[in-house]
């Protein structure tokens, strides 16, 4: 059984852990300049002060896709809360079989009820856009 829920990104740590490791190694987009470090203790200060929340999709209990959103007023609108997606994965073995979208809107509502405004996230065209003219740019080093 899939469920869906908002989790404690300080209690998930360790099962995150694993994840990421294969989240980067997978779909990094500087893997090649950049190692994988997260800086765990901000993610908690984060999560402490309301401005980041973890949003899980379990299989049995077991942790399958996870959407980890920050909440809080941007640099150019300090008046108004902001949801961006720090990052966010569904297991390869999950994909394509209609677990994302469940992990989105579920995401969506709890910006929501924490009252943004608007939501952003950057998805994988995007991030090869973004790839593409840093490299144009001279930015990152090409493969």
């Amino acid at each position: 059984m899939i469920t869906i829920q908002i989790d404690s990104f300080e209690d998930c740590i360790p099962e995150l852990k694993p994840l990421f490791d294969v989240h980067h190694v997978e779909l990094g987009l500087f893997r090649d300049l950049m190692p994988l470090d997260p800086d765990y203790r901000e993610y908690v200060r984060r999560e402490r002060a309301g401005e980041l929340f973890l949003c899980t999709a379990r299989r049995n209990g077991t942790l399958v896709a996870y959407y980890c959103a920050v909440v809080r007023p941007g640099f150019h609108y300090q008046s108004t809360l902001t949801g961006t997606a720090d990052i966010y994965y569904v297991s390869p073995e999950f994909r394509g079989k209609g677990l994302a979208l469940p992990l989105f809107r579920h995401t969506e509502r709890e910006l929501k009820r924490r009252g943004a405004k608007v939501g952003r996230r950057a998805g994988r065209r995007r991030r090869n856009r973004l790839r593409r003219r840093g490299q144009e740019s001279g930015w990152v080093k090409t493969r």
